[in-house]
């Protein structure tokens, strides 16, 4: 399942659905009762059989939802707006963002606000589960896509100096980096969105120092 097809996918309701609405507030119950299933049991002790029985459904119905345990996760990041990744500015309405700050910060804080489901991805992916090794693939593949575009279009020195993709890699291990490092409490910082600010404003600020 591709993450369009997971986006669309909040829009529709299964055949049958006695009311209009009634097969999305039934999504968004099995996403949350999957949520709190998993942090208590991780994605590998929860299976779809299990969060079927907590959602009230049978298997089949479930499966109408989300045919896969990966769909559903990557449905979680879809119906929270962080993935595919788009900075927050172009979805308000707002301009994109004209600075390499402002796309970083935006990335930071689209983390810290799913905070305990990365978590949750991190850590799972750290003990080898398959899946959310998959969906976390995804999440920061997602990242590095706009961080890559951006650099494209704004940062034409740093393209030719070294490519986009390079700088992109880069700065994704630095966001992921700085998660992990609040995760373990390295870091003590209880204003999330000045700390997003301030780590992205010092990685531009290295990029803009000669080579």
């Amino acid at each position: 399942m591709t993450v369009d097809q997971a986006r669309r996918g909040r829009h529709h309701s299964p055949a049958g659905a006695a009311a209009p609405g009634e097969g999305s507030a039934t999504r968004q119950r099995i996403l949350e009762i999957a949520l709190s299933l998993m942090s208590q049991r991780g994605v590998d002790g929860t299976s779809m059989r299990d969060l079927a029985a907590a959602a009230g459904l049978n298997v089949a119905s479930l499966y109408h939802y989300f045919p896969s345990k990966r769909d559903l996760l990557e449905a979680i990041l879809v119906e929270q707006g962080i993935l595919p990744f788009q900075a927050r500015r172009g979805e308000t309405g707002d301009p994109e963002p004209t600075s390499l700050t402002d796309l970083l910060a935006d990335i930071l804080a689209s983390m810290f606000d799913v905070e305990d489901f990365v978590r949750l991805m991190v850590s799972e992916a750290m003990r080898g589960e398959a899946t959310a090794r998959a969906v976390g693939a995804d999440l920061f593949a997602s990242f590095e896509t706009s961080i890559t575009e951006w650099v494209a279009d704004n940062r034409r020195d740093l393209d030719g100096r070294v490519g986009a993709g390079s700088v992109a890699r880069l700065l994704s291990a630095m966001v992921v980096g700085i998660f992990i490092q609040h995760a373990a409490g390295v870091l003590d910082e209880e204003d999330l969105a000045a700390l997003s600010r301030r780590r992205a404003g010092e990685a531009a600020d290295v990029l803009h120092a000669p080579a």
